[in-house]
């Protein structure tokens, strides 16, 4: 059995794609015989999934049970990470956050505090089958984000902590236009807090 990081793309996002948890669980214990969720963590579909597949099969199990169920959601796709790959990415984020703000960044809640206000840092995954395999140290601050680079397959990102900025159009669109000008990769995005993933990574 093999332990997957799932983060599904699109979900609850402001008034899109709405499915509460408890209809996520209902879709995906409809597959138990194929995968077992041992955690979720929040309502955007971030599962940490065990299963006797490979990670492509499980996100296309995943992807399926939920349209299945709610047929009129809209998913582009889905990231999938071994939980060791998203510790290692959380572990370099810290270091960086430290090494650039110091004490103003909390490793409790990967926030920081800068001119006054709050950031939160996090990792940006590709969705399947998407991959980032360039190292590339970075500082690029945005209207309100900040690129740090990407290593060990996921774009380490900041994101400015105020009303109508959100992960999605904030983060995970600058850091794959980023990508794309940088490297040459096109892939596409999606984000999750650094508190989210380490909740779902232990």
């Amino acid at each position: 059995m093999s332990r997957y990081a799932v983060l599904v793309c699109g979900l609850n996002i402001r008034n899109h794609n709405r499915i509460t948890v408890e209809e996520q669980r209902t879709a995906l214990d409809a597959v138990a015989d194929q995968l077992t969720v041992t955690w979720i963590v929040g309502d955007k579909g971030t599962y940490l999934i065990t299963s006797d597949h490979e990670g492509a099969h499980v996100v296309d199990v995943v992807l399926r049970a939920l349209i299945t169920h709610r047929p009129d959601l809209k998913i582009p796709g889905a990231a999938v990470a071994s939980p060791a790959a998203v510790g290692i990415g959380l572990a370099e984020l810290a270091n960086v956050l430290t090494s650039k703000y110091g004490q103003d960044f909390d490793p409790e809640d990967h926030s920081i505090r800068s001119d006054g206000e709050l950031w939160r840092a996090g990792l940006a995954l590709p969705l399947f089958p998407g991959e980032i395999p360039a190292r590339r140290s970075l500082f690029e601050k945005i209207k309100n984000a900040i690129v740090l680079g990407w290593t060990n397959g996921c774009v380490l990102v900041v994101k400015r902590e105020a009303k109508n900025v959100h992960w999605g159009n904030t983060v995970t669109d600058p850091a794959s236009r980023r990508l794309k000008r940088l490297d040459g990769l096109v892939v596409q995005l999606t984000s999750r807090s650094g508190n989210v993933l380490r909740e779902l990574v232990g």
